[in-house]
């Protein structure tokens, strides 16, 4: 049996990918020239763990807007002295901080809110 062929995308769910910071809109040369990186510092971070990308038909690596920003703060810790990996790592943590500092915070607001149920 042949597979059937995938269907094309309308032109407004195509456009509705303009707004999805995960759509892997970006090429790798097109991604470097925006962080004004080599191709192979965006290598370098998937070799490390921090992105991975989308990859086209062809296998080309695709990143999305949400990718570009995490390279580019991994790129900010390179330029502060940092090699690619502790780059890397530390950046790793900045997010796993953030989700946690979230999580907390949504924990304070269901505490408070069950406070105030047994108060009244």
């Amino acid at each position: 049996m042949i597979p059937a062929e995938p269907p094309v995308p309308t032109a407004a769910q195509l456009a509705g990918n303009l707004d999805d910071g995960d759509f892997p809109a970006y090429s790798m040369s097109a991604a470097a020239a925006m962080l004004g990186v080599q191709p192979a510092f965006l290598r370098g971070l998937g070799d490390n763990g921090l992105l991975d990308p989308a990859r086209s038909d062809g296998g080309h690596r695709r990143y999305s807007r949400a990718d570009l920003q995490i390279a580019a703060r991994a790129r900010e810790v390179v330029d502060a002295g940092m090699n690619l990996a502790a780059a890397c790592r530390i950046v790793e943590l900045e997010a796993e901080l953030a989700r946690t500092r979230a999580e907390l915070a949504e924990a304070r607001r269901t505490l408070r809110r069950l406070r105030g149920k047994t108060e009244g």
